[in-house]
């Protein structure tokens, strides 16, 4: 019977602990386990009047039980961290030397066909999502969302380490190591620019590969993105705030791609 009461308080302070925490609070729900564990414990000792609990196991398996229940609420933890962190890995092929817009549409069933790059008996692999001179490319690749909803976890969309944007001519070299997406802007000592838009994840993802003399040639001036802030000043619900990168008129036509992005991003 202790065993069972020591087990629902160890649930139930591992769950304060959590939802104490600011990374791990969402995942507090483990001291309803422990609640339920005592509620049963309190049941057995004090309502049907029990002192022990028979059982057929032998101190090895009890002990071997005691490690099990111990290790449960850390297996819980790290399982559901890596579940919903787990990067959506991605390789990107780019036309040799291509400057321009890329956008990505996925979840497309007339775009390609799903195909793979790299890793071991399918662990690690990567998605091939190919783009030709256009800069448009549809894949029949869903961008996941890990979730849990009943924990109330996502991603966020975030994708650390997840996408590596190659030229096709050299499949071994990023052509900026680490332009993921998670920032804004990447640069490189050959003084080509990546620039993400808003649009970095599910169903639609926009980034511009350029020099930088060239950005304005694909983006909005700090004045035209001001007259935008002010929009959505006066009136967030029919409007929307200007990204760190917001395409210019000219390019504004790839927003267009996806109708409902903006509508989901409205505050």
């Amino acid at each position: 019977m202790k065993r069972l009461r020591n087990v629902g308080i160890y649930y139930m302070i591992f769950g304060i602990i959590l939802a104490l925490s600011f990374v791990f609070f969402q995942l507090w729900r483990i001291s309803i386990l422990g609640v339920f564990i005592l509620l049963m414990y309190l049941l057995l000792r004090f309502g049907l009047k029990k002192k022990e609990i028979i059982t057929r196991f032998n101190k090895r398996q009890l002990k071997n039980l005691d490690f099990f229940l111990a290790i449960l609420p850390i297996l819980y933890l790290s399982l559901s961290l890596w579940y919903v962190w787990r990067p959506y890995r991605q390789s990107v092929i780019l036309p040799v030397n291509y400057e321009g817009v890329v956008a990505i549409q996925y979840n497309k069933p007339n775009g390609q066909e799903k195909n793979w790059t790299g890793g071991f008996l399918g662990i690690g692999a990567s998605r091939l999502i190919k783009v030709d001179t256009t800069g448009i490319s549809k894949t029949q690749f869903k961008f996941l969302n890990n979730a849990i909803p009943f924990l109330g976890m996502k991603q966020s969309h975030l994708n650390d380490g997840g996408l590596k944007i190659y030229y096709e001519n050299d499949l071994d070299n990023e052509i900026i190591k680490g332009a993921d997406g998670i920032y804004d802007t990447y640069r490189n000592n050959s003084e080509l620019g990546i620039y993400f838009t808003g649009f970095n994840y599910y169903p639609l993802m926009i980034f511009i590969i350029t020099k930088p003399e060239n950005y304005y040639k694909y983006f909005m001036s700090k004045n035209e993105k001001d007259i935008i802030q002010k929009e959505y000043d006066k009136d967030p619900y029919n409007n929307y705030p200007p990204n760190e990168h917001e395409l210019n008129l000219k390019n504004k036509k790839y927003y267009n791609l996806d109708s409902d992005y903006k509508e989901l991003t409205k505050q």
